[in-house]
């Protein structure tokens, strides 16, 4: 009988051994130190998403409390600080045993610690500069730059404005609705049509006095022609004027004017709550009015479960509201509505503070 054995594995030499530990340390710390990038990314993100969602609940809810008669609340986040420490220790070690059976071996150890200390600052919008963002009415200008821009000038107007030369827009008022002239409708209309051929213009001119913003008719022939003769029609733009500025206010003082009446962000989300869907028995009990008669702009539903993929929803009274995932014109107007409050709030209040902070 023959008995075979089977060769031994080689192990590791004394000298593999130290090398391999040292090559390891060197790999750990530096996995370390992409820490700081990685987090930027994602934290700029995901703060980013946060403070969108928590303004899009914010303006829902203010929708839904002046719905219901309450007081609305208007909170900014004016300070957002994110600090970070990693502290990483490593240690290497040879240990050698000449006479020993073992032989010589090395060690190889380290720790690390991560830290995040996020710090928010919020305030209240009260006082000089509520009064500012929300009571004063939006500039003219605002609005038809915005649209310009590409924001479709239909929905914008009958989100800010109240009037255009004394033709009115849908409004609410005193738990009384008012539905929008012919003409108003008509000229949102024409309006769209020039904005969608491209023939939509400004221009700015600078006086002593002030800014002016003139409002360009230059398109008569090509697509968009019979739009603009429309828009001029009901305008009532004099036979060979190219051009209307544009002022605030209801009615126009001269024929060359464009006078547009705006609301103020507080108007545009009075307007907004009272197209809130409520329940019956709320309106019985005498909380809430009724649904006003008329054409409604964005839909906002109510119940006791919101669905799961609401583009925004917020509880209030033991009910949810909410605005539909699958609801692309309410999400629109939604949408605008809080681009206007931004507009309403540009340049009120002081200035975000800037704080640098050493890295640890």
């Amino acid at each position: 009988m023959v008995t075979r054995r089977h060769p031994t594995p080689p192990r590791p030499s004394p000298r593999r051994r130290p090398l391999l530990a040292a090559a390891l340390l060197p790999a750990l710390l530096a996995g370390c130190a992409g820490v700081g990038p990685q987090r930027l990314d994602m934290d700029q993100m995901g703060y980013a998403e946060a403070l969108g969602e928590g303004t899009k609940r914010q303006m829902l809810l203010n929708m839904v409390r002046m719905r219901y008669g309450d007081v609305p609340t208007f909170l900014s986040v004016s300070q957002l600080i994110s600090g970070y420490q990693l502290q990483s220790t490593g240690q290497l070690g040879l240990n050698a045993y000449p006479n020993a059976a073992p032989g010589n071996y090395a060690t190889v150890g380290g720790t690390v610690q991560y830290t995040t200390r996020p710090t928010f600052t919020f305030t209240p919008v009260t006082g000089e500069r509520f009064a500012q963002s929300y009571l004063r009415p939006l500039a003219p200008a605002e609005l038809l730059s915005l649209a310009q821009s590409g924001a479709p000038v239909d929905l914008i107007f009958r989100l800010g404005v109240q009037s255009v030369n004394g033709m009115p827009n849908a409004a609410t008022s005193g738990g009384q609705s008012q539905d929008a002239s012919g003409g108003f409708l008509a000229l949102m209309q024409a309006m769209r049509q020039v904005q969608a051929s491209g023939n939509l213009g400004l221009r700015f001119d600078l006086r002593p006095g002030g800014r002016r913003v003139i409002l360009l008719l230059d398109a008569e022939k090509g697509p968009g022609a019979d739009a603009m003769r429309q828009m001029r029609r009901l305008l009532g733009v004099p036979p060979g004027s190219r051009e209307l500025e544009v002022v605030y206010g209801g009615q126009r003082r001269a024929p060359g004017q464009l006078a547009v009446q705006t609301r103020s962000m507080l108007q545009i989300l009075n307007e907004l709550g009272a197209q809130v869907d409520v329940a019956e028995q709320d309106v019985k009990r005498g909380e809430t009015g009724a649904a006003l008669p008329g054409e409604r702009i964005i839909r906002v539903l109510q119940g006791s479960k919101v669905p799961a993929d609401a583009y925004a929803a917020v509880p209030y009274r033991d009910r949810w509201f909410w605005i539909p995932a699958g609801d692309y014109a309410s999400k629109a107007v939604f949408t605008f509505a809080y681009v206007l409050q931004v507009l309403a709030e540009s340049g009120q209040g002081a200035p975000t503070p800037v704080v640098t902070i050493p890295g640890q």
